[in-house]
């Protein structure tokens, strides 16, 4: 490879690169907007640790891949953080946004949050859905 293609390579890469960091903080803008009360909220509501609010929240392709056994396992396994008391600023994800180029939108937060039981890191990737947002993938673990 002769220099000049080199320098051409580098220069598409650079370029697709910002690009990226732009949409990416785009996308970030738009979601911190709508996304992001809507994750707050549904986090309130999940950290009762009914069953009926989980469903509620989870996108078909979520609900899909879980059985009754494992739902309750889940809550159970939740359960023992307790009542949500609050949470940090929730981060957005620029990665889980860039390859959101490649199919379906994931808006992915995470954040530290206090817990009756603890401290705790909280992941939540939500997808769009026609009511709104919904529950893509979720998860909690202790600090």
């Amino acid at each position: 490879m002769n220099t000049d293609n080199l320098r051409m390579a580098t220069l598409v890469l650079l370029i697709l690169c910002v690009g990226l960091y732009f949409y990416t903080g785009e996308q970030q803008d738009f979601y911190d907007r709508h996304a992001k009360p809507v994750a707050e909220n549904m986090l309130q509501e999940l950290s009762q640790w009914r069953r009926e609010a989980l469903l509620k929240y989870l996108s078909d392709e979520a609900r899909q891949t879980l059985t009754e056994s494992q739902i309750n396992k889940l809550l159970d396994h939740y359960r023992q953080f307790g009542q949500l008391k609050s949470i940090d600023d929730l981060e957005f994800s620029r990665l889980a946004s860039a390859l959101s180029l490649f199919g379906r939108a994931h808006i992915n937060y995470r954040s530290d949050a206090s817990f009756s039981g603890g401290r705790a890191h909280i992941n939540i990737t939500l997808t769009p859905a026609p009511s709104g947002y919904k529950i893509y993938n979720f998860s909690i673990n202790k600090i």
